[in-house]
């Protein structure tokens, strides 16, 4: 079985008064990624956020840089494949990752996006009601199309969320018509908070990868776990038995909207070394940073071409993540 890639989703959304050890500024950035590598990880997602209080700043590639270039100083690897908060249509949300992938010192190589369309909601338990009724997602197959010509523009990788395992038969007719190339990247979202998709449960897990080879067979592809909650580590085992790879991380953790009666505030690096221990007590080895990107089917640090390609003005909307 491959080597099992660890992503860490560091800070998210998740103030410190939901969990001390939460990541603000570029510094407290680096030393927690410093830790997670120490401890397998190989995939980073983090939000650009302000120092002191912890505000977002999601179109800001200057706080992005210096993270990285911070991390790097304290020996994480250049190799390490990361990605930032959402690119989307609206030329607000571009305007970091265009950045981020014309400089020569990050190279940005990977954008996420969500598939499909939903009421992606959190329910809160002490109103019995959804935090944002009227919210929704609304991504037409125009939508993706117009959002995979940028990551061809830009020589990114797109990353794929599937809530829903309708969203696997539409990644199966992207392919077909040339909107995406393998390898496929896709992670399968779970909640404990938003009753969206399957429930985190290990059946409903199987049911995923399941569908996933019977919609895409024979086609190069990895896929991560992530679950909004603690219910993660009802998945992870079954996860890498599987042959899937893990998202954990502070980041996705606890719930966004109220506080977590649970008291329990793990570090990002704790989280990473649970699932290598979990691996390794199940025989399967762990993906270093190069070996990560090797299987996202990037080119090496050395030889990574910057795709220095200004991004094209467009007029939909979207959701940063």
């Amino acid at each position: 079985m491959e080597k099992l890639i660890i992503e860490a989703a560091i800070n998210e959304l998740i103030s410190k008064q939901q969990n001390r050890h939460v990541p603000y500024g570029p510094d407290e950035v680096a030393a927690t990624v410093k830790q997670c590598v120490d401890a397998g990880m190989s995939y980073l997602h983090f939000h650009a956020r302000e120092q002191i209080f912890g505000e977002m700043r999601w179109n800001e590639p200057e706080l992005y840089k210096e993270g990285i270039l911070k991390m790097r100083a304290l020996g994480v690897p250049t190799e390490l494949p990361w990605y930032p908060t959402y690119l989307t249509l609206d030329p607000f949300y571009q305007k970091h990752v265009v950045a981020l992938v014309e400089d020569p010192d990050v190279r940005l190589q990977i954008a996420a996006i969500d598939m499909g369309s939903g009421n992606i909601n959190d329910y809160d338990p002490r109103t019995k009601n959804f935090t944002s009724p009227d919210q929704a997602k609304r991504w037409s197959h125009n939508f993706h199309r117009q959002f995979f010509q940028i990551c061809r523009d830009l020589k990114l990788r797109p990353y794929l969320g599937v809530y829903e395992p309708g969203a696997l038969r539409s990644i199966a007719k992207y392919l077909e018509m040339g909107w995406l190339e393998p390898p496929l990247v896709m992670k399968f979202f779970f909640s404990d908070a938003g009753p969206y998709g399957f429930p985190p449960n290990p059946r409903c897990l199987e049911m995923f990868a399941r569908t996933l080879e019977l919609v895409l067979p024979g086609v190069p592809k990895i896929w991560f776990t992530m679950c909004y909650g603690h219910s993660i580590w009802d998945l992870v085992r079954p996860t890498i038995e599987l042959g899937g790879h893990v998202r954990v991380g502070v980041g996705q953790y606890h719930p966004w909207y109220w506080p977590d009666p649970t008291g329990d505030e793990p570090t990002n690096a704790e989280q990473v070394a649970r699932v290598a221990d979990i691996a390794r007590s199940l025989g399967r080895g762990l993906a270093t940073p190069a070996e990560a990107r090797a299987a996202f089917g990037l080119p090496a640090w050395s030889g990574a071409a910057s795709g220095a390609v200004a991004a094209r003005s467009h007029s939909v909307a979207g959701e940063a993540c």
